[in-house]
Parts: structure tokens; sequence; C-alpha cells
């Protein structure tokens, strides 16, 4: 590629990460962790759950444990207060790896203008 197509390419990245960045620096209060609706059995075995429906739906979220994930249950009341938190982490996660693929695809323009211009002394 031409060395001004590169430098208009990285220049359209850095732009756009930069937008990104602005966005990032400011977060709204999160958290950490993902939405689940979820049925249970209660363990009464003269129960409804235990041959045909399950109680529920209940709503849990998914939380970092260590190495592994742990289910928390979201009480009723809070619902929409997690709902709306979990919500902004997954999409400052997402707009995170944004950024991460960007700083990538920069620095291989980057390589790509610096061999477009490099010469060899002999």
């Amino acid at each position: 590629m031409q060395p001004g197509k590169l430098r208009g390419k990285i220049e359209r990245l850095d732009k756009e990460r930069r937008r990104l960045l602005r966005e990032l620096m400011r977060p709204e209060e999160m958290v950490a962790g993902s939405i689940y609706e979820t049925y249970k059995k209660c363990g009464n075995p003269n129960c409804r759950c235990a041959r045909e429906i399950k109680h529920g739906p209940f709503t849990c979220l998914s939380v970092p444990h260590g190495a592994k994930r742990r289910l928390v249950f979201v009480r009723r009341q809070d619902e929409a207060w997690v709902k709306v938190r979990a919500r902004r982490y997954r999409k400052y996660q997402k707009m995170m790896a944004c950024v991460r693929k960007m700083n990538d695809e920069i620095f291989e323009l980057l390589k790509e203008l610096r061999n477009s211009k490099l010469k060899t002394y002999s």
C-alpha cells in the first residue's frame, strides 16, 4: 500500500481510537458479570417442579470468582439496577476490546509504513 494511503488509514483509526478513549475515561457505575434467568427445583419430591415446570424465572448474575465464575441471585427489587449496570460493563468491555484491536491494526500499519521506506545499505 502507498505511504499516503497508510497514513490516512492510521489517522482514521487513531481518530476513532481517541473517541473511544474519551468515552472509556468517563465510566459510569457498572457491575461486573452477565445477567441470566434461571429456573430451579425446590427439592420437594411432591412439588410440580420435580416432574414438570421448574420454579422461576430467577434473575442471577454470573460473576468472576478466581479462575471460575459463580452465580449470584439478584433480588427482584434490584433487577433493573443490576441489569443496567451489567449492560454498561459489557459495553465497556467491548469498547476496550475495540481499542486493543485498533492498537494492533495501527501497529501493523506503522510497520508496513516503515517497511515501505526501508532501504538497505551495502
